[in-house]
């Protein structure tokens, strides 16, 4: 059986001064494709968010699971790690006021992660990571959270290195690509369309692949990185998801994908 880890980072649009949250109020319009496919998946919320929008959240709770994606939409590179933990700390607190439980997945904002952040997460209970691109396209594409070459399958990380296989109690569930190093996000799949990716599948059906989008791929927006956002994206997604149906993919939470593996560990 193949996997395919569905997830959303649910975020505030950066240097976007008008409707920077639409992304989150209208996340309805990607999670309404997912119901229509009998999919759950993950969404990392950041505290933000969930303060900001916490009956919101709550509601996806209903079929989707929660994890964290930092408490602010910062780079860890950009923050000591003292603030690190107090934003971990923060969000933990405001996750249980909502839901009377502890957050157990987590994504850094961009994918970027060092070994100093892990401590932290088994610190406080956290069972997985999502963060780490273990492959990327990087010759076409430069990207901050690209820190090196990972396992692509998901791993028990190194405490000492967390891009090697180890004996930490978190699991790495890696943004896995699916073939020529290019990942299946949402990005990318608004830039090259449906057709090439259904190619790529062609060459290669990798055992484990990663499906992240952002909130606001699902709204129109302008400026960078907008080409086919809004309806076009909607309308790719659909057609990807009922793809990677048809060619035998199961789609699992990053909750799910803890459990399979730490049965085996």
């Amino acid at each position: 059986m193949k996997t395919c880890f569905l997830s959303i980072d649910v975020e505030k649009r950066e240097n976007q001064e008008n409707q920077p949250f639409e992304g989150v109020e209208k996340l309805d319009n990607i999670l309404n494709i997912f119901k229509k496919h009998h999919l759950k998946s993950t969404l990392f919320v950041t505290g933000e968010v969930l303060e900001k929008y916490p009956e919101l959240v709550k509601k996806w709770t209903n079929e989707h699971e929660i994890g964290c994606h930092g408490y602010y939409h910062i780079p860890l590179d950009k923050l000591g790690l003292i603030e690190r933990e107090k934003q971990v700390v923060d969000f933990i607190g405001l996750y249980k006021n909502n839901f009377n439980r502890s957050p157990k997945g987590f994504r850094a904002p961009r994918n970027i992660i060092d070994n100093e952040q892990f401590p932290i997460l088994e610190k406080y209970g956290f069972l997985y990571d999502a963060s780490v691109f273990p492959r990327y396209p990087w010759r076409l594409h430069r990207y901050e959270g690209y820190r090196g070459r990972a396992p692509i399958n998901p791993y028990f990380l190194d405490r000492k290195n967390y891009k090697k296989k180890g004996e930490a109690n978190i699991l790495e569930i890696p943004e896995s690509p699916v073939f020529l190093n290019i990942p299946l996000v949402g990005t990318w799949l608004r830039k090259l369309g449906v057709g090439i990716f259904k190619k790529l599948f062609l060459f290669k059906k990798p055992r484990f692949i990663s499906f992240s989008m952002h909130s606001w791929d699902g709204v129109k927006f302008k400026g960078k990185s907008s080409k086919n956002s809004g309806e076009k994206y909607l309308k790719q997604l659909d057609k990807i998801l009922g793809h990677l149906n048809k060619i035998g993919y199961e789609f699992k939470t990053g909750e799910k994908i803890y459990e399979e593996f730490s049965e085996n560990k």
